[in-house]
């Protein structure tokens, strides 16, 4: 049940569910068995998504002490806790670190599984992803393509994993500027997904969310919000109107609106995002910080147009408000808090 509630973005209910589960397993089963860590890692993906970083740290190095002990340092359960801990220090900025974490998982996978497990490819996925973070565009490629053969070799063709894999590397693509090979690879990805998932999957949502990022970075915009609106529409659909997945796509149409001079409109959307995320996530989760400052830029737009210092104002009270979050989570000297105390000043 937590499981569910984790997946409809009701966070706090899920948190409920597995702290039950985890008093009963260890009663029955002691504090050092399989199931307890499984559930301890349950807990820690759960604040994980809430932005709760050293929360989520703090389970899954319980997780990884038990399975240790239980299952001995080269089970592959041992290698896709490392790999979680990377995920949580790849969000922290913290790069070197999460490939310290990604590499100790790979051996292990290697060593236990094979080199053409699609384990291991998610690990060069992983890997990849802090490449990309990084701006090492074309380290992340070479990652990116080693999982794409794996998965190919050993799940075929027409599996959702592959188009993941297209659909990652058109991210970096993307990224690079090259969009109509990004496009190229998106629209391969989303033609898998659909065939192998059904229309009104969320991962087919996620491809539409992707291909309306490169129309709104090409400046198509009505195209973009075409894309975002199916997007949206299937979200709805298959996660319910209040999930963060949602939000997000509130965000990318506000986004685009502001792009088009459209600010109330714009507007409208990010405060549609915003009720979302602080009900879903809570009020000191980055993405409230980033809504925060998206709300503050189209209020700095609005005041420059309409020359209305009061929008001025309340734009540099939100970009003050977004920075105290940042502080909260990622320290005072991250280049997050450090942007939006900059943003603050600029509205003095």
């Amino acid at each position: 049940m937590g499981t569910v509630y984790a997946r409809q973005g009701k966070y706090e209910m899920a948190l409920g569910q597995y702290g039950k589960c985890l008093a009963i397993k260890i009663t029955a089963l002691g504090e050092d068995h399989p199931s307890v860590a499984a559930t301890y890692n349950n807990i820690g993906l759960v604040y994980d998504d809430q932005g709760k970083y050293e929360m989520a740290l703090g389970k899954y190095e319980k997780c990884l002490a038990i399975e240790i002990k239980a299952l001995g340092e080269d089970h592959p359960d041992v290698a896709t806790n490392y790999n979680n801990i990377a995920a949580v220090y790849r969000k922290q900025g913290k790069y070197e670190m999460a490939l310290g974490q990604c590499e100790k998982g790979l051996v292990i996978q290697i060593k236990a599984l094979g080199e053409g497990h699609p384990d291991v490819a998610t690990t060069y996925n992983n890997i990849a992803v802090i490449y990309d973070n990084q701006g090492k565009h074309e380290m992340a490629l070479g990652q990116y393509e080693k999982g794409l053969a794996i998965v190919m070799k050993a799940l075929g063709e027409d599996h959702p994993d592959v188009a993941t894999n297209y659909i990652n590397i058109a991210g970096v693509y993307r990224q690079q500027g090259k969009y109509e090979m990004a496009l190229g690879l998106f629209e391969k990805g989303l033609a898998i997904k659909i065939k192998a998932l059904g229309e009104d999957h969320p991962s087919v949502a996620n491809t539409y969310n992707n291909i309306g990022f490169v129309y709104r970075q090409q400046g198509k915009y009505e195209m973009a919000l075409g894309q975002y609106k199916k997007c949206l529409a299937i979200q709805i659909k298959a996660l319910g109107e209040r999930h963060p997945s949602v939000a997000t796509t509130f965000h990318n149409i506000g986004f685009v609106y502001r792009q088009q001079g459209k600010h109330e409109m714009a507007l409208e959307q990010y405060a549609k995002c915003l009720a979302i995320k602080i009900t879903a996530l809570g009020e000191d989760h980055p993405d409230v910080a980033k809504t925060y400052n998206s709300v503050a830029v189209a209020k700095c737009d609005m005041a420059d147009v309409l020359e209305k210092q009061g929008e001025l104002a309340r734009a540099g009270g939100l970009f003050r408000e977004s920075a105290a979050i940042f502080s909260k989570v990622h320290g005072a000297q991250h280049e997050e808090t450090l942007g939006a105390l900059k943003d603050a000043r600029r509205c003095e």
